[in-house]
């Protein structure tokens, strides 16, 4: 057997070109640039604006949420009070009823009779 022929590496002959002079400045680095501020562009009057602005804003915010905490302690206050309101209002609907039927003729009748008392229809009156 013999051994395989060590073939040359074909070299094929290309004309290189080299890019143009401007697609070399395409390809060089840029050094990064830092931007000029933008507020400097804005005059001390427009700072001012904006920050009387922002300050009434802050402002407002603030007192907005201390009107709300107020407002809801108020209504804390005022549901207390109705709920006393209603809690004397049924006493005293109560006390009534039980005044009412104290002061029912037969009861008052009897009470008189026990006590060996007469009872005279015209001395009787009802106490409203």
């Amino acid at each position: 057997m013999s051994l395989p022929e060590k073939q040359e590496p074909m070299i094929y002959d290309y004309a290189q070109t080299l890019p143009p002079e401007s697609e070399k400045r395409l390809q060089e680095t840029i050094p990064y640039l830092v931007p000029k501020s933008k507020l400097r562009k804005v005059s001390k009057l427009e700072k001012i604006v904006f920050a009387t602005f922002i300050v009434t804003f802050l402002f407002l915010s603030i007192a907005t949420i201390k009107m709300t905490t107020a407002i809801n302690r108020e209504e804390e206050a005022i549901t207390a009070v109705q709920q006393k309101m209603n809690e004397s209002n049924s006493a005293i609907d109560k006390l009534e009823q039980e005044k009412n039927e104290l002061l029912r003729a037969d009861r008052v009748k009897g009470i008189a009779e026990k006590a060996e008392i007469k009872v005279r229809e015209d001395n009787i009156r009802k106490i409203k």
